[in-house]
């Protein structure tokens, strides 16, 4: 768990209660796991070997501040690997992550052609 304020994700763990409904998405339960890495050339990095490996990629986004690679393990499990810019760079608006014209676009790589692709498809 963080109680860092550099960071900007944390895990909360709640008690929800016998009556709570199963796992649903976006809701109870886990929607992935996510490991952080120390640069962007090192997500760089990690994106060509599962490239070289056939891993397929369930989805890549840019959240603005931070950029992270989708995809599934062996058993299923969803997995993110992402860099996340330093608190000083990020940008000060409310929706930070998703909102309404937030800034991407600043974690140019390996993986442009990818993403413009299902941008495109999802266009």
């Amino acid at each position: 768990m963080s109680a860092d304020i550099e960071q900007s994700h944390e895990i909360a763990l709640i008690e929800v209660g016998e009556e709570a409904p199963g796992v649903q998405h976006r809701q109870v339960g886990l929607n992935h796991m996510a490991w952080m890495m120390e640069s962007l050339d090192d997500l760089k990095e990690f994106y060509c070997r599962l490239k070289e490996k056939n891993v397929p990629i369930g989805h890549i986004s840019d959240h603005g501040i931070s950029i992270g690679i989708y995809f599934s393990d062996p058993d299923g499990n969803g997995v993110e690997v992402s860099y996340e810019l330093p608190r000083s760079q990020w940008n000060r608006e409310e929706n930070i992550f998703m909102g309404e014209g937030r800034m991407s676009g600043h974690f140019p790589g390996p993986w442009d052609e990818e993403m413009a692709a299902t941008q495109a498809a999802t266009r």
